[in-house]
């Protein structure tokens, strides 16, 4: 793995964990969020967010973008 390939990796690692961070504070702040719509949608919208950006990681690594 060259440098640039492990330099996006750490920043797509780095963003990973800071959707997942606020996906926690949601949580923290309404427990409840599938009863309240607004809230519901916005974690919906981290959740594709989060796993977009796995996707992301994965064409990455495969070397299907550089």
């Amino acid at each position: 793995m060259d440098d640039k390939t492990h330099q996006l990796l750490s920043t797509i690692a780095d963003i990973d964990g800071r959707l997942l961070d606020i996906m926690d504070l949601y949580r923290l702040i309404w427990p409840n969020f599938n009863s309240i719509g607004p809230v519901d949608k916005v974690m919906q919208l981290l959740s594709s967010a989060y796993n977009a950006n796995g996707k992301l990681a994965d064409a990455i690594d495969k070397g299907w973008i550089k």
